[in-house]
């Protein structure tokens, strides 16, 4: 028999940072850039890539339909022998590339047209894989003072961990990371200081400054709370936490995956119930699904774009937006449009996990908003 599980213990504390998550939606998902597992090795990681994961796609209101969508696969010049709509049909390339379609364009407009919105999750693996160090720190009582600057830490322990990531994963390896013995706590945090002092001896800001005080300091704990008792070496097992969020974030809605064998496994095991009532969720084929259809083309195309924000400084950023053809200004102000629809719908549409950085340089290159003072 399967376990129940109450979302609302899940969704404990969320609902009260945004607007709409007990309204009732039809989600649609797939997902980009899905490795499934993410594992140390002699050499680093088990890929040689780590782009975002993003999971999302397309939303819409209950009772509202998505219609007829022959008149887009028309405007697309789709052919009748394709089972489905998907990105390779509408654009292919880096996301400058893609933004450079004419055909993504067209996508967009109907989204914005048919007044369908879009969602996300969008996911730093490596710096998803890295944050316990800091929440394991903070999460005891003896540094609850650290508590409110914990963000701004992990931030700049990702900054620092970029400048020399292959050193840095060598060191997680030596200690069995995730799972690291009790008795090597001191140790462990005293590479970490040696790896921080050494990638940035003169770190001047107070996140930076914070972070080392705190590393410094959590050297007299007998355990990291979060990174104990875990299978060594296992960075990502799964990404069904994903898959979860907005299910129960958004108990009262619909939500539709595209196939995904592991995850359904995974929560076929579970009955995810508000109270007496079942919250609704299922697993499709895309080809029977057209919104699923139409997700595969959005978070295909989000997923070039977070990568793109990852990948570059904000002044290649700004250099990039400056050489943008009309095309391009047209389609990234879609995009624009259509994430702001979307977030005056319900903010909680959207979900990062990623450093502070990405989301001020996003915030920069899409949203139009000055450059954020860096400390």
């Amino acid at each position: 028999m399967r376990a129940a599980l109450d979302v609302n213990n899940l969704r404990e504390g969320l609902t009260q940072f945004v607007h709409g998550a007990d309204d009732r939606f039809v989600f649609y998902y797939d997902e980009t850039n899905n490795i499934r597992k993410l594992y140390l090795t002699e050499t680093g990681l088990n890929v040689s890539k780590h782009d975002n994961f993003v999971i999302g796609g397309i939303v819409l209101r209950e009772g509202h339909e998505i219609g007829d969508i022959t008149s887009l696969r028309d405007e697309l010049r789709i052919q009748k022998s394709a089972t489905e709509i998907k990105l390779k049909h509408v654009a292919a390339g880096s996301f400058e590339e893609i933004l450079a379609s004419p055909k993504m364009g067209i996508v967009l407009t109907w989204l914005l047209n048919q007044g369908i919105y879009i969602h996300y999750s969008n996911i730093n693996i490596l710096y998803w894989s890295i944050l316990d160090i800091v929440e394991s720190i903070v999460a005891d009582d003896a540094f609850e003072g650290y508590r409110p600057y914990h963000r701004e830490m992990k931030h700049e322990l990702y900054r620092i961990v970029v400048c020399d990531t292959a050193q840095f994963l060598s060191l997680l390896k030596s200690y069995r990371y995730p799972d690291i013995d009790r008795t090597q706590t001191r140790d462990f945090l005293g590479e970490v200081e040696d790896f921080l002092d050494q990638n940035s001896p003169e770190a001047t800001n107070v996140p930076a400054l914070l972070l080392k005080d705190l590393i410094r300091k959590a050297q007299s704990l007998t355990e990291l709370m979060f990174l104990v008792d875990e299978e060594e070496g296992v960075l990502i097992d799964n990404f069904h936490a994903f898959f979860l969020h907005p299910i129960y974030l958004f108990k009262n809605s619909v939500h539709i995956f595209d196939k995904e064998t592991i995850v359904e496994k995974i929560l076929s095991n579970t009955r995810l119930v508000d109270g007496e009532r079942v919250v609704s969720y299922r697993f499709s084929d895309s080809k029977t699904e057209v919104g699923i259809q139409l997700s595969d083309v959005i978070i295909g195309f989000l997923g070039k774009y977070f990568v793109f924000i990852e990948e570059n400084s904000m002044p290649e950023l700004l250099k990039a937006k400056e050489n943008l053809n009309a095309t391009q200004m047209k389609n990234l102000e879609l995009l624009r449009v259509l994430i702001d629809e979307s977030d005056e719908v319900s903010d909680a549409f959207f979900h990062s996990i990623v450093p502070m950085d990405s989301g001020w340089k996003s915030n920069t290159f899409l949203h139009g908003l000055p450059p954020a003072n860096h400390w």
